[in-house]
């Protein structure tokens, strides 16, 4: 019992306390400590829960192809793209390089040709220039995946060239080199399916919005307008309702407001109805069709909307979300709360 609950939160409340007041306290070892130690230590231990939880996606993953769970064969996808990415960034680094030197005057428009097709340019002259000016190694501006592709270009440059050396990028730096295994799988594939997902996430919001913006009392009616105009504003169509349309939205919103108090419903759709002409005659009259208030503008609308209430609605998010991390975090400190021990 000691080793595992009173040691862990002893331990827990000692360092959540000196990285609290470490704030507080103006000692450089303290400082430090927060600054630099914890940080650290905060990295080790992310990067541990990172790799256990690979660990543990990649045996979820198994089990069901195993016992042929539900739709067992999108796990295969999962394990041979987890697989892959382990490869393109443990084992195969796949950015193999070219360098050059020692080339003779005459043979440098040939190479420089040589080097331009590669690379697909058609203005040779400028790297017949850059060759020109190097001194000592010229590196071609390309990465070989395969050092087969890499031996081609050699075999064409060998008869122009002295010295050629193929190299490889260093460990670690091949991850994010252009031209890489691990860069071509994160252009090709990760990319793209991370779109898809995006395109798709479109059509989830859009059957969430309809269930969400049904009129169901006056928060749910300002719900609706307010999607509705930020969901056009952001579209190039949106600066294209005219005012009129804008209008009858006005007065649409201001008779829900008021509906609830008004019984009689010949009434209430004289009031639209009323508002609505009263809106469009106006507007003629005063040239809104060539010059429409900004009022009017479904772009001007959604930017203040954004600008104002939804900056003023998300302020108070974070400030709840604060007060309660603020509170959790003291629950911790205390060792009132022992979900870090398990419990």
């Amino acid at each position: 019992m000691l080793l595992k609950r009173h040691v862990p939160l002893l331990i827990v409340s000692g360092v959540g306390l000196l990285t609290l007041f470490g704030h507080f306290i103006n000692n450089d070892s303290i400082r430090g400590f927060v600054d630099n130690d914890a940080t650290q230590w905060f990295d080790i231990v992310a990067c541990f829960a990172m790799f256990l939880g690979a660990l543990n996606m990649l045996k979820l993953q198994l089990i069901k192809i195993i016992k042929k769970k539900k739709n067992w064969q999108y796990s295969i996808l999962a394990v041979a793209g987890f697989a892959f990415a382990i490869f393109a960034g443990f084992f195969y680094r796949g950015a193999n390089f070219i360098t050059i030197s020692g080339i003779q005057d005459a043979n440098l428009p040939e190479v420089s040709k040589i080097i331009a097709g590669e690379l697909n340019e058609e203005n040779y002259f400028l790297i017949q220039t850059k060759l020109a000016a190097s001194q000592n190694e010229y590196e071609i501006n390309k990465l070989f995946i395969t050092k087969g592709n890499a031996k081609l270009l050699i075999e064409k440059l060998t008869p122009y060239v002295e010295t050629i050396n193929l190299k490889s990028k260093p460990w670690g730096a091949h991850v994010q080199t252009k031209g890489s295994l691990m860069y071509w799988m994160f252009i090709n594939l990760y990319t793209p399916l991370g779109a898809a997902m995006f395109a798709l996430l479109a059509f989830f919001v859009a059957s969430a919005s309809y269930r969400a913006f049904r009129i169901r009392n006056f928060e749910a009616t300002l719900l609706l307008v307010a999607g509705i105009i930020l969901m056009l504003g952001r579209v190039p169509i949106g600066g294209l309702v005219p005012w009129w349309v804008v209008s009858t939205m006005f007065i649409f919103g201001l008779v829900a407001i008021a509906a609830p108090f008004i019984k009689d419903r010949r009434i209430l759709f004289g009031i639209v109805s009323g508002g609505i002409l009263i809106f469009i005659v106006s507007g003629t009259i005063m040239g809104w069709n060539q010059n429409p208030p900004a009022l009017l503008s479904i772009p001007v609308i959604q930017d203040w909307i954004f600008a104002f209430p939804a900056l003023a609605g998300s302020r108070a998010l974070t400030i709840g979300i604060a007060l309660g991390i603020v509170a959790t975090s003291f629950r911790i400190i205390l060792g009132l709360d022992k979900s870090v021990l398990g419990e």
